[in-house]
């Protein structure tokens, strides 16, 4: 059994990578350990709350809920004119508030650190906004690099091409630093899935399919996003769940097309390339990123009917 730690900063596209995890965990022999939230899409709390919204909706209140970090390592967080995903990350819709009480009181950098240490080798990370509760552990517990299994990271760019700004893609330039730190410090296999593996894949997606064929169904979930996403995509053509296509490479890896492997590091003093990622083309540095380029997108929207309660098992 694969055990895995997801983290969050929720936003529809991390809630339908949670989603994803949750509903394939019998099927693909894996097991959500914990979820660990920081800031990003919007804040570290309405992020948790966006949590535990999934989590009740599907019944899976055991998954224990931590708050981690509340703003970048270093700089303050960057001015941003828009909240893609609402203020709240799940639209400014205001649903139901969730019970505070339930998300755990340790803090998320604690919980990674414990619960790593306590089973070396053995726990697989997902990191789908910023790193920063990954730089902060890899820092306050040095001892943890050496003991993941593997890690999996949605974020950044390979051509240069950013969304947050011309060079760098959202994740990145929330907390580069934290990127920076991560990326030179783990000691695992890390798996990265681009901004622009993203752009290129997502094409395949019609907003059409997204609302009348997988939202059509009973699972709350589901309806929940199906409000969200209805608002958060109203001029868009197509839908983009960056988050979800990296949870579906942890759970089927050869939905993996393409990839390539490189040394890969973070610009930190660019001014107009801070956060943006730069492999080792020359190869001068050993390799520590497999970079994701292409993904089976028809073995993808399978699984995502999957997570939606859709009857398509006998197709996995």
């Amino acid at each position: 059994m694969r055990r895995v730690i997801v983290d969050v900063d929720v936003g529809t596209d991390d809630a339908w990578a949670l989603l994803l995890l949750l509903k394939c965990e019998r099927k693909f022999n894996l097991k959500v350990d914990a979820i660990t939230c920081t800031h990003g899409n919007t804040d570290v709390l309405n992020s948790s709350r966006n949590v535990l919204r999934i989590l009740k909706a599907i019944d899976r209140m055991d998954i224990p809920v931590y708050r981690g970090a509340s703003d970048p390592i270093i700089t303050p967080a960057p001015e941003r004119e828009e909240h893609f995903h609402g203020v709240d990350g799940f639209g400014d819709l205001e649903f139901e508030q969730p019970d505070d009480s339930l998300i755990q009181p340790e803090h998320a950098v604690n919980a990674l650190f414990r619960r790593i240490v306590a089973s070396p080798g053995e726990i697989s990370l997902i990191f789908v906004g910023p790193l920063t509760n990954l730089a902060l552990c890899l820092k306050m517990y040095p001892e943890v690099r050496e003991k993941m299994r593997d890690l999996y990271i949605m974020g950044g760019n390979r051509h240069g091409v950013g969304n947050a700004t011309k060079a760098a893609e959202f994740n990145f330039w929330a907390d580069p630093e934290a990127a920076h730190i991560a990326f030179n410090n783990v000691q695992c296999p890390i798996t990265l899935l681009p901004w622009e593996t993203c752009v290129s894949e997502h094409r395949g997606l019609d907003m059409g399919w997204r609302l009348d064929v997988l939202g059509n169904s009973t699972n709350r979930a589901v309806q929940m996003l199906n409000l969200v996403e209805a608002k958060c995509y109203s001029d868009w053509m197509m839908w983009m769940p960056c988050d979800a296509f990296l949870a579906a490479v942890f759970i089927k890896p050869d939905i993996v097309r393409d990839s390539e492997i490189f040394h890969v590091d973070i610009e930190l003093t660019g001014k107009l390339t801070r956060g943006q990622v730069v492999p080792d083309h020359l190869k001068t540095n050993k390799e520590n990123t497999r970079i994701v380029n292409k993904l089976d997108m028809d073995q993808f929207k399978i699984l995502m009917m999957y997570a939606a309660d859709h009857d398509v098992e006998q197709s996995l």
